[in-house]
């Protein structure tokens, strides 16, 4: 795996110029910068002056303080209570999903004889997953507690988009405003962020911006907001190890999975599914070779799969072999991935980011 350093600072200042500045900026890096390494990324926004960073896991908040960051860190999703007790020392901000997890929060907070800074969801935009439904009278009772808890320091109300469609998010942050609000006239005026957008959200919607927003997919490129001017950060490449000729009639793979309608050459590729290459790629999808690109055409295996290239008579042993990303003027996309998996691309990369050597490539300004 390539990360381009130099693709996501580009995106950080092009994500920022169209935010302005008067929007709080929180770049998320859950799951390990969605698989592209918060060792690479986090230094890099920490030279952006990104002053708040979005983590799910402990681990991932381990890594962000590791890489030198000192600001500003906020949990995405609600954390169980050994969770939150072990987040206090990397000084996370919690995600207070429901009343009965406010009640855990600050119960570790008093054990810790601490205050502990959280963010209280609301469940404004039906995602239906945490945060309460304070249109009813036991929820806004249950808000009014958590911001009344001596033991929480609720510095953000905030709820999360279930659909990246535009007349959803226009509808889910007018709830949210008007519910935010009612939920903060029991705040006694205190300074209390409201935020609940994502990149789609933020960047196609600027009323669901409020005081700050969760930027994610964005920082990395994996998003076609902005008309195209984000820069995908991940490239994944290995090589041809063996090519061999096979007649018209021939079976591939487990099972005879495939069989040839007419005489082809096949690139053996040495990476499979234990590798997070998974079997839904099977026959759908696509790899670049010589800047051409050549199907999947068997039953992809534990660690190897094969690729036609009949089509590509130059194709050797040793070629470079994009998986993910850009070769020449050719790219394996997001959304060719989306297709060929039946699902979103951030399925396998954030995988990818586990089970593949990763290196860093480009200068980072």
């Amino acid at each position: 795996m390539e990360i381009d350093r130099t693709a996501i600072a580009h995106n950080v200042r092009t994500i920022r110029a169209a935010l302005g500045p008067q929007v709080e900026f929180c770049a998320v890096v859950k799951a390990d910068a969605y698989g592209h390494g918060i060792d690479i990324v986090a230094p890099l926004l920490a030279e952006s002056q990104v002053d708040l960073i979005g983590v799910a896991s402990n681990e991932d908040a381990a890594a962000v303080r590791s890489s030198g960051f000192t600001g500003r860190l906020m949990r995405v999703r609600p954390a169980g209570r050994d969770e939150v007790d072990d987040g206090i020392r990397f000084g996370v901000e919690e995600w207070i999903g429901g009343a009965e997890h406010a009640g855990i929060v600050s119960a570790v907070a008093a054990a810790r004889d601490t205050r502990i800074r959280g963010h209280l969801s609301l469940n404004s935009t039906g995602l239906g997953r945490d945060g309460l439904e304070v249109g009813e009278p036991q929820g806004m009772r249950a808000a009014q507690d958590a911001l009344a808890d001596p033991l929480l320091d609720v510095v953000g109300v905030c709820s999360h988009f279930p659909c990246e469609d535009v007349a959803d998010v226009v509808a889910g942050s007018a709830h949210f405003a008007a519910q935010s609000l009612a939920v903060l006239d029991a705040s006694d005026g205190r300074g209390i962020a409201r935020h609940c957008a994502t990149t789609f959200a933020a960047l196609h919607v600027p009323e669901s911006r409020f005081d700050l927003v969760r930027i994610g997919a964005g920082l990395y490129g994996d998003t076609d907001a902005l008309g195209g001017v984000l820069r995908p950060a991940m490239r994944v490449v290995s090589r041809i190890a063996a090519i061999n000729s096979y007649p018209r009639g021939s079976t591939v793979g487990y099972d005879r999975w495939h069989r040839l309608d007419a005489d082809a050459r096949l690139a053996l590729i040495p990476l499979g599914y234990a590798d997070g290459f998974h079997r839904s790629l099977s026959g759908t999808g696509e790899v670049l070779v010589q800047g051409a690109r050549a199907r999947i055409v068997d039953r992809i295996a534990m660690n190897s799969f094969l690729v036609d290239v009949s089509h590509i008579p130059e194709a050797a042993p040793g070629d470079e072999v994009v998986l993910f990303g850009a070769q020449h003027d050719q790219a394996i996309t997001s959304a060719d991935v989306d297709r060929a998996h039946g699902s979103i691309a951030a399925d396998l990369y954030v995988a990818w980011g586990r089970l593949l050597p990763r290196r860093a490539v480009g200068a980072a300004g």
